[in-house]
């Protein structure tokens, strides 16, 4: 994997240095950019607390994959002259190239298999974390899901263009004995009941693309949040670079107040992303805690598994599911 992904992985890990490097007239730009100069350590102080945040883990997952650590990052200096850190809208500028040299690459690929690491918030309740193992083809999309945490047992099974546009789901448990699968309509009430995005946002690919969206109204707009882009950190095991953007005002950014992002420099996409929501009445000290609103990773990728129509089908022996 590592030879195939070769050209990107050199994309990632030098691009920070090109940037900076580049000319008298970007390196300018960069240290007066307004942004930059904005509460920088106290955004890096945020960024520290945020990443030994807390989260509901299921028992004999390893808290390394949340528990991440940057103390390093927070003991370099604190100049804006520092070439291991981007700031402002050079940080987005880096950060959405990074991300659409990534889906370009990416969607060229024809499957994957991964564990997937998921707590979304809602109704304003914290679930639990789920982790899922998943497989993705990306043509035609097809998404294969089993809960070994959360639900576990549970399946469910989307391929665009078949079964009228559903989605089939098993619970798990006893549930799924007695209902059989269950044809879901992707945007429905009850497969959103426990769900903030659709199973047509599944996926690397599509986190990507979601980022991408983010960063392009925030570069059109140009104001209304700061940004720090860190090079050298790590996301379970894998070289990354760590993107964080904090907006200023739900009238920027409706949906976050903040957003922490770890960018695989071998993939150029995001592998783990922790979004946080704006709050009413939050101390302070536990404002990230109160306000994660979703955490998404992806462990164990790989790439280029063979997927076939089978392992996308509900009539799988390998699956059991029970088909009525």
């Amino acid at each position: 994997m590592r030879r195939s992904q070769r050209s990107t992985h050199f994309f990632g890990r030098n691009f920070l240095a090109l940037l900076v490097a580049g000319g008298a007239i970007g390196v300018a730009q960069l240290n007066l950019d307004p942004f930059g100069m904005s509460t920088g350590s106290n955004l890096r102080g945020q960024a520290v607390a945020a990443s030994r945040l807390s989260i509901q883990m299921p028992d004999g997952l390893a808290s390394g994959v949340l528990q991440q650590s940057i103390d390093h990052t927070a003991a370099r200096p604190q100049g804006q002259d520092d070439p291991a850190i981007l700031r402002g809208i050079w940080a987005v500028k880096m950060a959405s190239a990074l991300l659409e040299k990534g889906c370009d690459h990416f969607a060229k690929i024809p499957d994957y298999t991964a564990n997937m690491l998921k707590q979304e918030r809602i109704g304003g309740a914290l679930g639990d974390c789920q982790v899922i193992d998943v497989k993705v083809r990306h043509e035609p999309f097809s998404v294969y899901m089993k809960w070994s945490e959360g639900d576990r047992g549970r399946q469910l099974i989307y391929v665009h263009g078949q079964n009228e546009g559903n989605m089939l789901v098993q619970p798990g448990g006893i549930k799924g004995r007695l209902t059989g699968v269950l044809t879901l309509e992707p945007t429905g009430a009850l497969a959103m009941s426990d769900s903030r995005h659709s199973i047509t946002k599944a996926g690397l690919l599509e986190l990507a693309r979601t980022g991408l969206s983010f960063q392009k109204k925030d570069l059109q707009r140009g104001n209304g949040f700061t940004c720090q882009l860190f090079d050298h950190e790590e996301f379970e095991g894998r070289e990354c670079f760590l993107y964080l953007i904090e907006y200023e005002g739900p009238e920027f950014n409706k949906e976050y107040r903040k957003s922490m992002v770890y960018v695989d420099k071998e993939l150029s996409l995001p592998i783990c992303v922790k979004n946080f929501t704006w709050g009413r009445d939050v101390d302070p000290e536990k404002i990230d805690e109160e306000t994660l609103v979703e955490f998404y990773a992806y462990t164990n990728l790989k790439i280029s598994q063979e997927l076939t129509a089978a392992d996308f089908d509900k009539g799988n022996s390998a699956y059991r599911m029970r088909v009525k």
